[in-house]
């Protein structure tokens, strides 16, 4: 982490530089080569004449181009049996001449395990608003500045006013240089951004905007992009997705010690929670966009996510997971092939490697026993989504039909060995696999069938289908929310197994990986200009693995949403 910062900090100081010698401008160029000292004196000047400017030196008739946008969103929802309301096992173990995870569960007192509780409904509903207002500044060929604020909450969760301010933040600030050939030639088709933004590549399949939630995602950090405004971009950037060195007590980095135990107890061999303590969190990478052919794109990539604790511990001493997890891939995406009509495809392979050190527990014990250590892991991970469609263009609604295949690598041991699971990282994953948001692209196989139809220009009815199973029951099924467990069950919907004892006849019996099925329903109207009403339905069929990892529980899930958008 610490050669991270480095290299950031020396990443600011030469957009530093090469800002001030925006500002100074050419001239200082001329004027150095006359005698460096004059142009350094009235470099100094010009610097600390824009510092005591405290109103600014741009007017509204100075700025090329000013955009204002707003936006407000409304939606309604309501959740049956969400998430998965089942029951769940009580205690995991792993046999130690096996390795196998065996799970076994007791129906508990009042429980949703006890048979007397099975037909109990869990019914939420609420409603959410989301109010957006940027602006879009273009102070002059060379220079934009962009601001948005957003303003998230819930009907009634405030209970008045005094929360009010709670819920307004700014999702993205920040700042452009553009042009900076005018610079130097070598910088031609040089861009740099620095400060807070929306990021999104591809699809959205590993770093993505997560617009569907109320409050969205952004990212921190700095851009610096090569476009030739013709076929092709590349962007270098580093995001600073979590920093909990702010106000913290020095060292204070949350571990465990031998000696301090609590009250809780681990049941589970594997890895022990609440270890995350104070961590901090950066993705860094490359990311790249080729045009084929008109439509078609070919994008490699490679990420990188490191995840540190903020001072090293004692050797031996139980700490928290750290990882550097990178990720090479590209995605080929396109339509409008000459010759084959509307024919659109998109494929994209991402193999993951590195390593990841976490805390576990060797066997069944108190919290803070000592037969719990640190263990260090490879990264083998991959994952691939390969889709087609064809669209009847010249059919009245223009029908789409379409299949596509999601994988994503498990881990057949969890608690030993390489890090086999995949990680998703940060996706829009509402759109990836099933909008009732169960499913995250990590240890799942998604066969899906889409249909799609537009009655009118207003209109838009769109179907989706899915076919779920685990690539390792012994895995744990991961919600949209994502991670890989070490350290914590944030993520999880439910830690699987390889074995269960079957409470109604005491029999062992293997968990099998079949998760469930799930359709979706759409419908879009643009009811007028600049607004719009969204409407969908969905559907979880629960399967084998819901009901051997939920005490014989497999009853489903239902969703339904009515979303209305007004933008200018």
């Amino acid at each position: 982490m610490l050669k991270i910062r480095n290299y950031f900090i020396v990443f600011a100081v030469v957009v530093a530089i090469s800002s001030a010698y925006a500002l100074v401008g050419v001239q200082d160029a001329k004027a150095q080569a006359a005698g460096s000292g004059a142009a350094y004196t009235d470099l100094i000047k010009r610097i600390e004449a824009l510092e005591a400017d405290a109103v600014g030196n741009v007017t509204a008739g100075d700025i090329t181009g000013l955009k204002i946008g707003f936006e407000v969103r409304h939606r309604f929802e309501n959740q049956v049996q969400f998430p998965i309301a089942l029951g769940t096992a009580s205690s995991v173990s792993v046999n130690s001449s096996t390795l196998q995870r065996e799970l076994s569960y007791s129906y508990g007192a009042g429980g949703i395990n006890n048979p007397a509780e099975r037909g109990r409904r869990v019914d939420n509903e609420f409603t959410l608003q989301r109010v957006r207002l940027h602006f879009d500044a273009d102070i002059n060929k060379n220079v934009r500045g962009f601001i948005k604020l957003q303003d998230s909450r819930t009907f009634g969760a405030e209970q008045g006013t005094a929360g009010n301010l709670g819920r307004t933040d700014l999702l993205e600030g920040y700042a452009e240089l553009r042009n900076l050939g005018d610079l130097n030639p070598i910088l031609t088709n040089v861009g740099l951004r620095v400060g807070r933004w929306q990021a999104s590549y591809g699809n959205d399949r590993l770093i993505g905007t997560l617009n569907w939630a109320n409050q969205a995602r952004a990212y921190d950090g700095g851009r610096v992009r090569w476009d030739n405004k013709k076929n092709a971009w590349i962007d270098v950037f580093a995001f600073q997705v979590q920093e909990t060195n702010t106000g913290a007590a020095s060292g204070d980095v949350g571990v465990v010690t031998s000696g301090a135990a609590t009250a809780s107890t681990v049941t589970e061999i594997g890895w022990l929670p609440n270890l995350l303590g104070r961590r901090d969190e950066v993705l860094y990478g490359v990311y790249s966009q080729f045009k084929i052919y008109a439509g078609n794109v070919f994008e490699p990539y490679f990420l990188a996510r490191a995840i540190s604790l903020e001072k090293d511990v004692a050797s031996g001493t139980l700490h928290g997971s750290t990882e550097q997890r990178y990720t090479a891939g590209f995605r080929l995406d396109g339509k409008d092939i000459p010759g084959l009509g509307g024919l659109d495809y998109t494929v994209e392979p991402a193999w993951q490697f590195g390593k990841v050190d976490y805390a576990q527990a060797t066997t069944t014990t108190a919290f803070g026993g000592l037969t719990a250590k640190n263990f260090t892991s490879p990264i083998q991970a991959f994952a691939i989504y390969a889709g087609g469609g064809y669209t009847f263009k010249n059919i009245p609604w223009t029908p789409r039909i379409g299949y596509a295949y999601a994988f994503a690598s498990g881990d057949e041991r969890p608690t030993s060995g390489s890090a086999k699971t995949f990680d998703h990282l940060y996706p829009t994953g509402h759109a990836q696999l099933g909008y009732i948001d169960f499913i995250a692209w990590q240890n799942i196989k998604d066969h899906q069938i889409h249909f799609s139809i537009k009655p009118t220009k207003k209109l838009g009815i769109d179907v989706k289908g899915h076919i779920f199973s685990l690539d390792e029951e012994a895995d744990s099924w991961y919600s949209v929310a994502g991670g890989t467990g070490y350290g914590t069950t944030a993520g999880v919907n439910r830690v699987g197994a390889d074995v269960f004892t079957d409470p109604k006849t005491g029999l062992t019996r293997r968990v099998e990986d079949d998760l469930g099925q799930e359709i979706d329903l759409t419908v879009s109207y643009n009811l007028f200009k600049n607004f719009g009403v969204v409407a969908g339905y969905s559907h979880f069929f629960a399967d084998d693995f819901i009901e051997d990892t939920g005490a014989g529980v497999d009853r489903g899930s239902d969703w339904a949403y009515l979303q209305t958008t007004l933008s200018f």
